[in-house]
């Protein structure tokens, strides 16, 4: 890539995080949360709640141009320690479909994380947390046979929520630094709809770029949560690169689960 489109796709990234931090400031208060984390990408500062559980069991499908990745099931538990703490822990089991090659399949990366919700809308005016989260490989033999990648990486996000009558909206931004690569960025706005008592339509433009922005991918995601009861709900989310599917650009995304809360 040359210097100059180098350039201007830093740029467009950059105006991407500048728009969407303006959308989640400037816009009044309304609600004291947004809507992030499953099925989206995008996270936002909401917590369980003190001694609360959040478990998410969810099937989800990445599609290349040339393979396709399968988490079934992906397994996320979170805990609530206190009314701003929130503890995680996730891990997938993986299926691999490679054009030309048998499906491989085994157990994926685990991630921990810790987020901390250190502002609160109702009495700042603004939700803000900073959500740590490591993946690294567990001892299996799954890098070696190119389920995963080898290594750790560490994701250093900080989160910004703020309601806008109806409309709900998370900011996301931060930097990942890979065990065994290049630097990246990781940005992302998410917003919710309420569209009937029980049931939120989402939506969320997600990116992650090198540092130098040489190489970036952007998607775009829409779905809904439809609660069954007040401790129950049903995720669904789809989604696809802006760009034409290669290598690292997805044609589709996709994102099934429930979510238990105890």
């Amino acid at each position: 890539m040359s210097g100059r489109l180098r350039a201007l796709r830093a740029i467009e990234r950059l105006a991407t995080v500048a728009l969407c931090g303006a959308a989640s400031v400037a816009l009044p208060a309304g609600r004291a949360a947004a809507q992030g984390g499953p099925p989206l990408i995008t996270e936002d500062p909401g917590t369980p709640g003190d001694g609360r559980w959040e478990l998410n069991l969810a099937f989800t499908v990445e599609k290349l141009e040339s393979e396709t990745r399968y988490e079934a099931p992906l397994l996320d538990v979170n805990y609530g320690l206190g009314d701003r703490i929130q503890l995680k822990c996730e891990v997938p089991w993986l299926f691999l479909d490679e054009e030309g090659d048998d499906t491989k399949s085994g157990l994926g990366d685990s991630e921990i994380g810790v987020k901390y919700r250190f502002l609160d809308e109702a009495a700042n005016g603004v939700s803000m947390s900073v959500y740590p989260q490591l993946g690294f490989d567990n001892p299996t033999s799954s890098d070696e046979r190119g389920l995963v990648d080898h290594g750790a990486e560490l994701a250093l996000p900080i989160q910004i929520a703020r309601g806008a009558g109806p409309l709900e909206l998370s900011l996301e931004l931060g930097a990942v630094i890979v065990e065994h690569g290049d630097e990246e960025w990781l940005y992302g706005l998410a917003a919710a709809w309420p569209l009937a008592e029980r049931l939120e339509l989402l939506g969320e433009v997600h990116g992650v770029a090198t540092t130098d922005f040489d190489e970036d991918i952007l998607v775009f995601n829409l779905g809904a949560a439809l609660d069954l009861n007040e401790n129950a709900s049903l995720l669904i989310s789809a989604g696809r690169s802006f760009r034409e599917s290669s290598a690292t650009e997805p044609e589709l995304l996709g994102y099934l689960g429930l979510q238990i809360r105890l």
